[in-house]
C-alpha cells in the first residue's frame, strides 16, 4: 500500500441522479520467568490506575497495562541510522488494514535482549500508550526477545493512515529508538482502502444498515428487475440462465450476515456493495427483524453512499442518503417476511 495521506477536500455533487418515492401499499408494512519481569509487575500491581482507565482509546490491548502521556523512547529513525536500546528489531503482521470495531489483531515482533516489555500506541491518536511483557528469547534470531499483541480497535476510530508505534522497556523504564508501522484503519463503509489510498476508485454505490445491539437484523432490497436481495440471497444479480451462479460484475454483493444466528459480529453492520454502476430504475428498501435474540426494540440506520469527485481529481464516497427507524421484537419473523419498509432510491 501506498504511504499516502487521504485527501480531505470537500466533495463536489455526486454524478447520480437520486429520486426518493413513497412505497406501493401492498408491500409496506412498516515466556520469560516472572522474576525477570520487575517493570510489568510493578505496572500491573502498583501504580493504583482505574481498571477503566485507557477504554476510550482508539487502540486497546487486552491484558496490557494503560499509561497516559507519550511513548518513552525517541523517534524512529531511517533505516541504517544508529538507534537506541532497548529497541524493537522487528515488527509483523499479515497486513497493516484493521477496521473499526475490530477484536484480537495480530501484531508480533522481537526486541534486543535488554527489554523486558514493549509499549505501543498510535503516533497520532489517543492520549497514551499500552506496556506488555516480552517473551522468550528466539534461538533462530541470536536471543533476541519474542513479543505478540492483539489490539482492539475502538469502533470510532478515525479512519485512514496512522504510524503505529512501538518501543522497548528495560527493567528501569527506559527505552531506546521507537519502531513504526504504518496502520491502515478502514471506513466503516466499504470504500476499497481509498480512505487510505486515494488513488484507489471507490465502489459506485454502497447502500448499508447500521444498529448497536445483539439483534439479528437484516437488510433487504427489491431491485428495478423484482429480485430480493438480503443476506440470504446475497446478491442483486437475476438468476443465471441455466440455473448456474450469475455474473456478479455489475451486481450489488452483500459483505456479511451482522448477527446471524444471534452470534454478535463488530461492527453491527450489512452493506450491499455495488463496483460497478448500479441498475437504473427505482429500489425498494426493508428492514426485516429475523431473530430479536433477547432485545426489546432494536433501533437502526439505513444509509446510501456515492462516489463524489476531489479536488484532486480522485473519488471518496459521500452519504447521500439517512433515514432511521425502529423495529419492536414482537416483529421478529425468522426471515419469512420483507420486514418495515424503510425508502425507496433511484438511480438514473
Amino acid at each position: 500500500m501506498k504511504r499516502t495521506t487521504p485527501d480531505t477536500a470537500p466533495a463536489a455533487r455526486r454524478r447520480h441522479a437520486l429520486t426518493r418515492s413513497t412505497p406501493p401499499d401492498h408491500r409496506a408494512r412498516r515466556a520469560r520467568p516472572l522474576s525477570t519481569l520487575p517493570l510489568v509487575a510493578f505496572l500491573a500491581a502498583c501504580t493504583g490506575e482505574p481498571a477503566w482507565l485507557g477504554l476510550d482509546e482508539p487502540l486497546r490491548v487486552p491484558g496490557g497495562t494503560f499509561k497516559e502521556g507519550a511513548l518513552p523512547g525517541t523517534p524512529p529513525v531511517p533505516s541504517g541510522e544508529a538507534q537506541l536500546s532497548p529497541r524493537v528489531t522487528v515488527i509483523e503482521s499479515v497486513n497493516n488494514v484493521v477496521r473499526p470495531g475490530q477484536e484480537g489483531k495480530t501484531l508480533h515482533g522481537r526486541t534486543t535482549t535488554d527489554a523486558v516489555a514493549v509499549a505501543l500506541r498510535f503516533a497520532d491518536l489517543g492520549t497514551g500508550y499500552w506496556v506488555v511483557p516480552v517473551g522468550g528469547p528466539d534461538p533462530q534470531a541470536n536471543g533476541e526477545l519474542t513479543w505478540t499483541v492483539h489490539l482492539d480497535i475502538a469502533h470510532d476510530a478515525a479512519p485512514g493512515l496512522h504510524p503505529l508505534r512501538v518501543a522497548a522497556l528495560d527493567d528501569a523504564g527506559r527505552a531506546g529508538t521507537q519502531a513504526e508501522i504504518t496502520t491502515c484503519v478502514t471506513a466503516p463503509i466499504p470504500d476499497n482502502l481509498s480512505t487510505c489510498d486515494p488513488t484507489l476508485a471507490p465502489p459506485r454505490a454502497v447502500l448499508s444498515l447500521a444498529w448497536s445491539n445483539a439483534a439479528d437484523l437484516d437488510l433487504v432490497l427489491v431491485t428495478p428487475s423484482g429480485k430480493i436481495a438480503s443476506p440470504k440471497q446475497p446478491t442483486t444479480a437475476p438468476a443465471g440462465q441455466t440455473g448456474t451462479t450469475p455474473s456478479l460484475d455489475e451486481a450489488g454483493v452483500f459483505d456479511r450476515d451482522a448477527n446471524a444466528g444471534c452470534l454478535a459480529a463488530s461492527p453491527t453492520r450489512e452493506n450491499i456493495v455495488w463496483q460497478a454502476p448500479p441498475e437504473h430504475g427505482p429500489y425498494l428498501v426493508y428492514v426485516n427483524l429475523h431473530d430479536a435474540c433477547g432485545e426489546q426494540a432494536v433501533t437502526f440506520e439505513v444509509s446510501l453512499h456515492l462516489p463524489t469527485p476531489r479536488e484532486d481529481g480522485g473519488e471518496t464516497l459521500t452519504e447521500a442518503l439517512r433515514v432511521p427507524g425502529q423495529v419492536l421484537a414482537l416483529h421478529a419473523n425468522g426471515g419469512t417476511q420483507l420486514g418495515f419498509y424503510v425508502t425507496a432510491f433511484s438511480f438514473q
